[in-house]
């Protein structure tokens, strides 16, 4: 069994931070699956499945996940994210509107110490690196608590779903140590969209 993020920027959400104007941000949702390995992740527009059929349901869409298997994979748990805007680097996706901009899944791996990270108090430097970014910019970006929009710089920050807090937000770092509790823990992340 396999921990994967999937994370969708639909519908696209834009915010500006109500502690400084100038910073702009971006609202997505990051879903944890479980089961197979997954090899490929895809949006079939519409209403294809019911929700009772299994079949997990985004506001673009529905998945449409291969397994290396042919196994299944079930939802446990999806978020709310903040992406930082305004000229900040973000992770591309692998498909896109007919574009490929990216062989395979993005890989993930548990950290602790990071230095960058730990200068927010009580996170002891913990954080997911994502390996497998197609620019040397891409190769830095973290997924980390985030109380508010300035602590990205690239970095994805994951939230209590429906946390669309556009100062601080409250729930951050009781979903990162959420999502850092999960086991197996995550090994891959496949991006859906810009």
């Amino acid at each position: 069994m396999t921990t994967t993020f999937v994370l969708t920027r639909k519908p696209d959400v834009l915010f500006t931070s109500s502690l400084s104007k100038s910073m702009k941000g971006r609202f997505g949702t990051l879903l944890v699956l479980q089961g197979g390995k997954i090899e490929k992740v895809a949006v079939s527009s519409g209403n294809t499945a019911s929700a009772s059929s299994g079949a997990i349901q985004i506001p673009a869409g529905v998945l449409d996940i291969t397994t290396s298997d042919g196994s299944a994979v079930q939802e446990l748990k999806r978020y709310t994210t903040i992406e930082r805007m305004g000229g900040y680097v973000q992770l591309k996706p692998q498909d896109f509107n007919g574009k490929h901009y990216k062989n395979g899944a993005y890989g993930i791996a548990f950290e602790t110490g990071n230095k960058v990270v730990a200068t927010l108090r009580g996170t002891d430097g913990k954080c997911f690196r994502i390996y497998g970014g197609v620019t040397a910019q891409e190769q830095a970006i973290l997924i980390h608590e985030a109380p508010d929009v300035s602590w990205l710089i690239g970095c994805i920050g994951p939230r209590n779903l429906s946390d669309r807090s556009t100062g601080t937000s409250k729930t951050s770092h009781a979903t990162m140590n959420e999502l850092f509790s999960i086991f197996p823990r995550p090994s891959a992340l496949f991006v859906l969209d810009w």
